[in-house]
């Protein structure tokens, strides 16, 4: 997940923000270390997750009726397993975990997106859709080449993606997660 975080890191106010993941608790127990030492947002309470769509509405500019909408669309995609078997690198300066199959986070990516067009994924900036874990963003550099020898003496990491969390920050006191829509049971 790509946020401007400079103003937390110097001790200012962030601006608010929500976002939907599939968040991976079992797999954050694995790596949630390394993120906490290499990803800010670990550190402000983001769990171990593959980005649904960020930025999304924050609790003040969600429409009514937003969360069941969510849930109709979303909670209609079947549950799934997924592996972290490899790692991926975004221009030397995200380390992150290629999930396998990439195609059901796409799918509830797009689903998402079609459902709520004014918040397309990462705000536009990319034309692609690449599914992924951070294990570490915008740290020095020699610290995510460590991090990479740690992380595939853990692999693999196998999981299931049961639900999309809705991941409300305030600005203030980090992420939490403020609504869990489960995604259908296969």
């Amino acid at each position: 997940m790509l946020l401007d975080l400079s103003s937390t890191l110097r001790g200012r106010r962030r601006a608010a923000a929500s976002a939907l993941v599939v968040a991976f608790p079992a797999i954050d127990e694995a790596v949630g270390d390394l993120r906490r030492r290499l990803d800010p947002t670990a550190r402000q309470g983001m769990p171990a997750h593959v980005t649904i769509l960020s930025p999304f509405a924050t609790p003040s500019g969600r429409e009514p009726g937003a969360i069941e909408r969510l849930e109709a669309r979303l909670g209609a995609l079947p549950a799934f397993t997924v592996a972290f078997r490899r790692i991926g690198w975004f221009d030397q300066r995200v380390l992150y975990l290629v999930p396998e199959p990439a195609g059901p986070f796409v799918e509830l990516t797009q689903t998402a997106a079609r459902e709520f067009p004014a918040f397309p994924p990462y705000g536009g900036r990319f034309a692609t859709v690449l599914p992924h874990l951070t294990i570490g963003e915008d740290a020095a550099p020699r610290r995510l080449h460590q991090a990479v020898r740690a992380v595939e003496a853990l692999l693999p990491l196998d999981a299931t993606a049961g639900s999309v969390w809705l991941m409300d920050d305030d600005g203030r006191a980090g992420w939490r997660r403020a609504h869990a829509i489960e995604l259908r049971s296969s």
